[in-house]
């Protein structure tokens, strides 16, 4: 993988937004440096109690209002500029990874991505905003404080100062090396979680076939096993650090101690005074500070780095299809298949010397049992799968050669599951693209969508998933959809199998109605009247063409055509 490509969605954290990132590191410098003066107003209040100075009291009063001040002045800054860094950063960072998933070939898409990236986008960005951009913030401020305390520390009591660093130091190593094992956790709570949501996602997904199955039990048990997996793994992570928690309270009580114990010696025999003393415990907390929370930030950090990384790596666009191969602005003659072979396994032969020619203008049918190789033919056409043998040429050139944005430009599909966005019928058919008025009305009249429009309007909301609209009128909306781009090839794939007879009647018909386009259409219904306005219907079984031609010559040669249309009639019946 290119470097520079590697971080390109990483630089989004700070493209345009220097300025917001420099002031919160500004202001988080400013910051720690009034929490440091905090142990100073501390030793002079004390000293001037000591002293029995009214006039050391009343200047103590007078730098203390003028402290306050000023610390809201820095802290409302720092508010602003923070916020502001993360907002712009996290926006323009997952505004970059959705591009890039958008840029993925379709080849590229499939085994899974989906669940994976729905992972990335909601555990893995909180985790990167807490572990990463705060994280990263918490790191400078836990440093800067450390460092300045120390300084301040051996600024007041150089032996009892220069003591409590070293302590303070060597309990941080040790801290440290033990936090990398939760670098190693962090990662494993991060896959099983990926695979936790994968397979919700899968139970919802086929919930329907769980309940007409009565299979909630066992869906339930799959859901346990996968759930309890997910919390060990997250209870490990716990243990480790609530470890690291164990050994840095540990260290606290050590550094403590001494200051307490040598501090007030000193302050006994004279060498020190109890507002000394003081400072030295109020500093002693940002020393301690790295101790407690330093090797849980470096570990998270990481592991949050890690995320960052596995993300980058899922969004790469491994095929990058901008201006690769042949364009194509036009389908002038034919899609032809020549003796392809193709596998979705080892063992599972998808097409078997599949050739056959689609000429420009003509309806095609294709048919045959479930695995045939049917929705195999529009899948290779699409460009989907590019391991087969044999070959596949648009126009005499091979399909392997042809730039994919380019073939999309030519060719609209439509499902049987049809996607629609939680938005209006408009919005559906246009895909959010402005369209001139009348081509915007030709394709919904074409589609038999404009008793809908009369109805509901042209702004109806679908709903989530198209749930406001029947599976007639997601179809009609898919038929729009595919009308308004006016492509010279059309391909439907099983979009009626859903739908009652005579719905799919209307739908297949209202697509063989439209002029001027090559379509090729996979389905199982064979309804005499449609099937005789297809120009060719393909016949196939177990990845072979075992027969072509009209419904009439098909019907005469009484073959496996024939047989597949009496047992249509019979279980019609």
């Amino acid at each position: 993988m290119n470097k520079a490509r590697n971080i390109e969605c990483r630089k989004q954290f700070f493209k345009n937004n220097v300025v917001n990132f420099s002031m919160t590191i500004l202001t988080t410098m400013l910051n720690a440096g009034m929490s440091i003066a905090m142990a100073f107003m501390l030793k002079y209040f004390i000293e001037s109690v000591e002293k029995l100075s009214n006039e050391l009291l009343r200047r103590g009063l007078t730098i203390t209002a003028i402290y306050m001040l000023t610390y809201a002045i820095i802290a409302v800054h720092m508010r602003k500029y923070k916020n502001r860094y993360l907002r712009k950063g996290l926006s323009q960072y997952k505004d970059c990874v959705f591009s890039k998933v958008l840029n993925k070939s379709i080849s590229e898409f499939r085994g899974g991505s989906s669940s994976r990236l729905i992972s990335a986008f909601s555990n893995d960005l909180n985790s990167i905003e807490t572990h990463y951009l705060l994280g990263t913030l918490d790191l400078i401020w836990i440093l800067l404080t450390f460092v300045a305390a120390a300084i301040a520390m051996i600024i007041m009591n150089w032996m009892l100062g220069l003591g409590v660093v070293i302590v303070s130091i060597i309990s941080m190593l040790f801290s440290l090396k033990y936090g990398k094992n939760l670098i190693k956790k962090e990662s494993e709570t991060s896959d099983q979680n990926r695979s936790f949501v994968a397979q919700v996602k899968d139970l919802l997904d086929g919930f329907i076939v769980i309940k007409s199955f009565k299979a909630e039990k066992e869906a339930l048990e799959i859901f346990k096993q996968r759930n309890v997996e997910l919390e060990s793994t997250k209870q490990s992570r716990r243990v480790t650090s609530d470890t690291i928690n164990i050994y840095s309270n540990v260290s606290s009580i050590i550094v403590f101690t001494t200051i307490f114990t040598v501090g007030f010696y000193l302050a006994f025999r004279g060498d020190m005074t109890i507002g000394t003393v003081i400072a030295f415990i109020q500093l002693g907390n940002y020393l301690l500070n790295p101790v407690r929370e330093l090797a849980p930030l470096i570990s998270n950090r990481r592991a949050a780095v890690e995320l960052i990384n596995r993300i980058e790596k899922e969004v790469e666009e491994k095929e990058p299809q901008v201006d690769k191969g042949i364009h194509i602005s036009e389908f002038r003659e034919s899609i032809e298949f020549k003796n392809v072979n193709f596998s979705y396994g080892d063992n599972n032969r998808a097409l078997d010397d599949f050739s056959y020619t689609f000429e420009k203008g003509k309806n095609y049918a294709v048919v045959g049992s479930s695995g045939s190789g049917k929705s195999t033919i529009l899948r290779l056409i699409l460009g989907y799968y590019n391991e087969y043998h044999g070959q596949i040429t648009i126009d005499g050139i091979p399909l392997r050669d042809i730039n994919l944005d380019s073939l999309y430009n030519q060719i609209s599909i439509i499902q049987q599951d049809v996607f629609l966005f939680d938005s209006s019928i408009e919005n559906n058919i246009s895909m959010f693209r402005s369209f001139d008025e009348s081509k915007l009305y030709s394709a919904i009249e074409r589609a038999g969508l404009l008793k809908l429009i009369e109805e509901k309007g042209r702004y109806y909301s679908c709903g989530e998933g198209g749930k406001n609209l029947s599976g007639g009128e997601k179809q009609r909306v898919s038929i729009a959809r595919s009308l308004i781009r006016e492509t010279p090839i059309l391909l439907m794939d099983e979009a009626t199998s859903g739908l009652d007879n005579e719905t799919a009647i209307n739908v297949e018909n209202a697509v063989l109605n439209i002029e001027g386009m090559t379509r090729i259409i996979v389905t199982h219904r064979f309804n005499e009247s449609t099937m005789k306005r297809y120009d060719n219907i393909l016949v196939m079984n177990k990845g072979k063409l075992v027969e072509h031609g009209t419904f009439d010559r098909l019907m005469e040669d009484k073959g496996y055509f024939y047989s597949l249309y009496n047992v249509s009639l019979a279980e019609a019946m």
